[in-house]
């Protein structure tokens, strides 16, 4: 009869209703779960070609396709078959990172030396500063014209401490003479520290300065504390990288951002792209007596 056959068609429609919800459900947890692990793999590849920059890995950036564009969704293709090829990817991608993971950690341990000494933590305490100024061109604060700023400006209370952001020996630890340079003499109470022959870092604006000259530091030792010394608005500290292609190079600003992996900075991968670019414009050469000779 033409009502039974209407229950049972009803009864399809209904289950095949049922069963479509469901495969959606599932489609979309696997659609925020390949979301995740999306954005966990990109997080790892940018610290992971973080830390080839920083060491200079030779092989830092091999089987990673440098940095993609975004893929573009092919609409016409169902969303089942789009899950598909992106958990492929992630497959392709992880056995990647996991590739670079043991070139890196077995550089490290070649490099022992370089792992230990390498400006890699924020020098100041996660959680007590903010970025007020970072590094590049910007309009100063005093002469209201656009200046180079060869480092980066971290507010925080007065008193907050210093950490040598990696193992180095101090090599100028006082404020630099007026008479002698006018500009460094700015930077009030500073400790500049070496690291090996490729990099050098300055703490400026010190309130305390906790370390003599000669000094060797090790990796999060304290050196001092934030202060509003020398040419100075307000307590922070101004912090810098500078490095050397060759030994004996004059040292050049970089971005002390990129060498810093126990924080994420806002536009962590456009950073690391500027990062292998163009050095820095124009600066202020260190003094002699900033370098340790």
């Amino acid at each position: 009869p033409f009502g039974v056959r209407s229950l049972l068609l009803t009864g399809q429609l209904h289950s095949l209703s049922q069963q479509h919800h469901l495969q959606h459900e599932i489609l979309t947890q696997r659609r925020m779960a390949l979301d995740r692990l999306e954005r966990e793999v990109a997080s790892a590849r940018a610290l992971q070609r973080q830390m080839s920059l920083i060491l200079g890995s030779p092989k830092g950036s091999e089987g990673l396709g440098g940095y993609p564009e975004p893929e573009t969704l092919d609409l016409e293709v169902p969303e089942a078959s789009l899950a598909v090829r992106r958990g492929l990817k992630l497959e392709s991608d992880t056995k990647a990172l996991l590739t670079l993971a043991d070139e890196l950690a077995s550089f490290a341990q070649s490099n022992e030396d370089l792992a230990q000494t390498v400006p890699s933590i924020c020098p100041l305490p996660v959680g007590t500063f903010v970025l007020t100024s970072p590094f590049g061109n910007r309009t100063s604060p005093f002469t209201n014209t656009v200046d180079f700023h060869s480092g980066i400006d971290l507010a925080a209370r007065e008193g907050t401490p210093v950490l040598c952001s990696g193992g180095g020996r101090v090599v100028f630890a006082g404020r630099y003479p007026l008479r002698r340079n006018v500009r460094w003499w700015r930077y009030g109470n500073v400790v500049v520290v070496a690291h090996g022959e490729g990099y050098l870092t300055i703490y400026a604006h010190l309130l305390e300065i906790s370390v003599r000259r000669g000094a060797v530091l090790r990796r999060g030792e304290e050196l001092g504390t934030v202060g509003n010394t020398g040419w100075s608005t307000s307590p922070h500290l101004h912090y810098e990288v500078r490095g050397r292609e060759e030994q004996g190079d004059e040292p050049v600003p970089m971005d002390p951002r990129i060498y810093i992996l126990n924080y994420q900075w806002t536009g962590h991968e456009e950073l690391l792209v500027r990062g292998r670019r163009a050095p820095a414009p124009a600066f202020d050469p260190l003094p002699s007596r900033m370098k340790g000779r």
